[in-house]
């Protein structure tokens, strides 16, 4: 029986993760070097460079209904002489997934090897007791349904999020792939966390989405969050820049993962709202190890990292938040995925400020690991 742990009972206290991403092709090296920087808290490593199945737009696609590859384009055919036939047949199995526990019809949402080398790899470490001894929870992600449905089109080049059959697909799809991860990663009896990566969310609000309402956003996000919950895990979220952070803490997630890095002047300006996610036990992930500019990545250091999380403290102790419930809420991740513009040696040089940082931050404020 896997361990459930409730959204307040929850405190990182400054313990480490990965977003997910790695520029490595090697998945049994990259799944040990992630191992080793973040073992209490270890993710599987998604690949973009190993193979195209491994971009995050591409990932989570397996098993949607009438999701048609030609070459390089991906599309709905909702004009499939079988869409009817299609549509039947996935909701059957996600019924039988959800309200019968149908474990073959759940194992048809799940994550093959050549689209997540990185979770069987993932998997077959953590059958290893000298690699798992130090855990405490476990790391999944899937793409959210905002960004995977914003980015999909239908067979006429329309954003699948505006068809409101399509979105319902999409949507449900990502609720079982978190779903599918957490039965599988539940037989090592520790707790998970799901982050759902919203990227897209950036633009939100501008004029490419101005017939998608905030309430459509939550409501998704709420839903994949559900059966996250249902099943003991906890959800968080993965943005970035200066996303809209008002509206995710007005939805159930339990963490919100921001780049502390660059903006983290964003998401403290909504300390009422703030206010009452910390009140509900929320956490966040400070993404303060920069991944995006490889200058950056290349030449910080762990004093120069210590300098400007205390510093990021700082702004929202003069927003009224108490200092201490900040560190024991803060969960230390890099700025977003690895996977994008570094090197594989800088890519390694992050993990180790990771790592090094988090133990850093534990000693000093006298937080036990493990």
């Amino acid at each position: 029986m896997q361990k459930e742990i409730h959204q307040n009972q929850f405190e990182p206290c400054c313990l480490a993760t990965t977003i997910g991403s790695l520029p490595h092709t090697d998945a049994d090296r990259a799944t040990r070097l992630m191992l080793r920087s973040t073992p209490e808290i270890p993710s599987w490593v998604q690949f973009p460079k190993r193979d195209y199945h491994e971009n995050m737009m591409m990932q989570f696609t397996e098993g949607l209904p009438v999701l048609i590859q030609e070459g390089d384009r991906i599309f709905f055919s909702t004009q499939a002489d079988d869409f009817a036939e299609q549509l039947t047949d996935f909701y059957e199995r996600f019924l039988a997934a959800t309200e019968e526990g149908n474990l073959q019809a759940l194992d048809s949402f799940g994550l093959s090897p050549q689209y997540a080398v990185g979770f069987s790899e993932f998997m077959t470490k953590l059958a290893e007791p000298s690699i798992s001894g130090a855990a405490v929870m476990l790391k999944g992600q899937v793409t959210g349904p905002f960004t995977l449905g914003t980015n999909l089109i239908d067979q006429n080049g329309r954003c699948a999020y505006y068809d409101e059959q399509l979105r319902d697909i999409i949507v449900k799809t990502v609720s079982m792939k978190a779903l599918w991860q957490m039965q599988r990663l539940s037989t090592f009896n520790l707790p998970v966390m799901i982050f759902i990566d919203e990227p897209s969310l950036l633009g939100f609000g501008k004029m490419t989405f101005l017939s998608v309402s905030r309430e459509d956003v939550i409501r998704d996000i709420n839903e994949v969050t559900s059966v996250i919950h249902a099943r003991g895990g906890l959800a968080g979220v993965h943005c970035e820049e200066n996303t809209d952070w008002s509206l995710l803490m007005e939805t159930e997630l339990d963490i919100l993962d921001f780049d502390a890095y660059d903006h983290l002047q964003g998401i403290t300006l909504y300390p009422a709202e703030l206010a009452k996610f910390f009140r509900r036990g929320g956490c966040l992930g400070w993404g303060i190890i920069p991944t995006l500019d490889k200058d950056a990545a290349a030449t910080e250091t762990v004093e120069s990292l210590l300098e400007r999380f205390e510093e990021g403290i700082e702004q929202f102790v003069a927003r009224g938040f108490s200092r201490d419930l900040l560190r024991r809420r803060a969960l230390i991740t890099p700025s977003c995925g690895a996977g994008g513009v570094l090197t594989e040696p800088l890519a390694e040089r992050v993990l180790d400020l990771l790592h090094t940082l988090s133990t850093t931050l534990c000693n000093r404020y006298g937080f036990t690991k493990g």
